[in-house]
């Protein structure tokens, strides 16, 4: 994830950005964190010299559930994650006791943490996590060196500004309804790998969190799944496990376009 100023927008605000570097690795143990990143690395690039500099770059360490990575007072940082999700949140805004959940992040993603003078943003173990820290400027130098390695996480961070730029558009124009509808279908491309037809996965996240993230309140979020429930689009198991009955169906209630690129 990489926090870009949009100069274009009437006003001042930031974009929250997101890179995977794919594909997604298994659960792995602390001292597999580098060697799964390694693995994920574009074709041709695990064995090259740029592979073992960014791997000496790299420090692994471990989040566990609620635990936060807060930024370093001086340096821009990269994290790797190798297992687990987490979401990047920014101080809670004038009046409100919770944070502001910027982005939520899965195994596979890289993500940009700014340096403290550039805000208080903060990584979250959503679930128990494995992750790589990279200092930033490090890891674009020698990235520079592999156009293989640079050509994917540019790729992917044009995908995430997309996602980004749809989010901060669906706060002024989508009804809350269109919110979940398309937060559950955004969830169910990442997590499940699912653009159509029926689906299952589970949400680490709380729903105040998802509420926090789409600017709705929890009662907004469990109203509005209440009502797609009894749409028959949604059926829930627990507090985390979400089934989808038709994927397509909840994206053209979102108001997606068709051939609109996935999430």
């Amino acid at each position: 994830m990489i926090l870009i100023k949009d100069l274009c927008a009437c006003a001042s605000h930031c974009c929250t950005i997101m890179a995977t570097i794919s594909p997604p690795p298994p659960v792995i143990g602390l001292t597999s964190s580098l060697a799964a990143f390694r693995a994920a690395l574009p074709a041709g690039t695990g064995d090259a010299p740029t592979a073992d500099r960014l791997c000496d770059a790299g420090r692994s360490a471990h989040l566990a559930r609620g635990e936060e990575l807060r930024p370093d007072p001086l340096d821009d940082r990269l994290v790797w994650l190798a297992a687990g999700s987490a979401k990047l949140v920014a101080p809670a805004s004038a009046g409100s006791p919770f944070n502001q959940v910027l982005a939520f992040h899965f195994a596979g993603d890289l993500v940009s943490v700014l340096r403290q003078s550039d805000g208080d943003f903060r990584l979250v173990a959503l679930t128990d996590c494995d992750i790589v820290i990279f200092p930033a400027d490090d890891f674009l130098d020698i990235a520079q060196g592999d156009p293989a390695v640079l050509r994917s996480v540019l790729a992917r961070s044009l995908q995430a500004l997309h996602r980004s730029r749809t989010r901060m558009m669906q706060m002024g124009h989508k009804s809350a309804q269109q919110r979940i509808a398309d937060f559950l279908v955004s969830m169910a491309e990442r997590l499940a790998d699912c653009i159509a037809g029926p689906c299952t996965f589970v949400l680490p996240m709380s729903r105040r969190d998802i509420g926090d993230s789409l600017g709705l309140t929890i009662e907004t979020v469990s109203r509005q799944l209440t009502e797609l429930r009894e749409a028959g689009l949604v059926a829930t198991e627990g507090r985390s496990k979400v089934c989808l009955s038709d994927v397509a169906a909840l994206a053209r209630l979102a108001g997606r376009q068709a051939g609109q690129p996935k999430n």
